[in-house]
């Protein structure tokens, strides 16, 4: 294929594309109502999925400096996203905790999509979740290596 050529349609490939560009309307809508930018969302994400963090730890997921990731804490703190906490063990350590009414509130907002596939995976015979469990684990495998070779010049 040349570039400019448009390549064969494939209905996967229309899906997959669309479930891209989906999930980036669904993220914009979803920094809309919480009030935050994509990046805030971003750590609020990473909060939800690995729990208390420092701030060091937030860089780290969100690939950005200590100071650029404090001034994110610092952003979702004053909108009452987020509280910190000192570190159970660690005297020198601040934990970021995501408030409860902001988890709350993005299951709230994310509930008809989550239910809406939750309920569609449900309905998978055992054959087909195996097919669907395959391709989906070789296309997370091809997403990430491409990750990892997107570099910013």
């Amino acid at each position: 294929m040349t570039s400019g050529e448009k390549p064969a349609e494939d209905p996967i490939m229309e899906s997959l594309q669309r479930i891209g560009l989906l999930t980036r309307l669904v993220e914009q809508r979803l920094s809309q109502a919480l009030g935050v930018n994509s990046t805030d969302l971003s750590a609020i994400e990473h909060l939800i999925t690995d729990g208390p963090l420092t701030a060091k730890d937030l860089a780290d997921r969100l690939q950005v400096s200590t100071a650029a990731s404090t001034h994110i804490v610092d952003r979702l703190e004053r909108a009452g996203h987020v509280t910190r906490q000192p570190h159970a063990t660690d005297r020198r350590k601040v934990l970021v905790l995501l408030a409860d009414t902001s988890k709350a509130r993005l299951f709230e907002l994310l509930a008809p999509l989550l239910g809406g596939v939750g309920e569609r995976v449900g309905k998978l015979s055992g054959a087909e979740r195996e097919v669907v469990e395959h391709f989906l684990a070789s296309v997370v495998e091809i997403y990430t290596a491409a990750a990892e070779g997107v570099t910013s010049s």
